[in-house]
């Protein structure tokens, strides 16, 4: 008896752990969302993109240009930005431990939120959707370096 009553409470200990691992909040969802994006890029894990941005994903940038005339617009899909991910660190652009991950909340209702992400290629405006009650990052809007 005392070993079934002990086999018992160590399984729901054990589901108790299990529960609290996923994010409780959507506060703690959003964040999550938006750091395996950053993560994705600094430590070239472009399966990170998988579980937090919507394969419909639309992102607008702001870079250089090339001719020196001003900034010009840089789109991507998912697709491309998990070829970024996968590739754009491999020089050490950014140190993985040291470069800034700055998720701001600025608002966000029961399917929508919007983010500010500072981070060390610049800044992200970011929405997120609550798609099928997990937060997933559906498009992003950044400058290059300004902070």
């Amino acid at each position: 008896m005392l070993k079934t009553t002990l086999t018992a409470l160590l399984i729901l200990v054990a589901l108790a752990g299990f529960a609290q691992a996923g994010p409780q909040t959507d506060e703690e969802g959003i964040k999550q969302a938006v750091l395996d994006y950053v993560s994705s890029v600094y430590d070239m894990k472009p399966e990170l993109l998988d579980g937090s941005v919507s394969p419909k994903l639309q992102k607008l940038g702001y870079m250089p240009a090339q001719d020196g005339s001003g900034l010009e617009e840089s789109w991507m899909t998912l697709q491309d930005l998990k070829e970024i991910a996968a590739t754009l660190n491999k020089d050490g652009m950014f140190d993985p431990k040291t470069s800034p991950r700055n998720v701001t909340i600025l608002d966000h209702t029961a399917m929508i939120a919007n983010v500010k992400l500072e981070a060390g290629w610049g800044i992200d405006y970011i929405h997120l959707t609550k798609a099928s009650g997990k937060w997933m990052i559906i498009n992003v809007i950044w400058e290059m370096g300004s902070h």
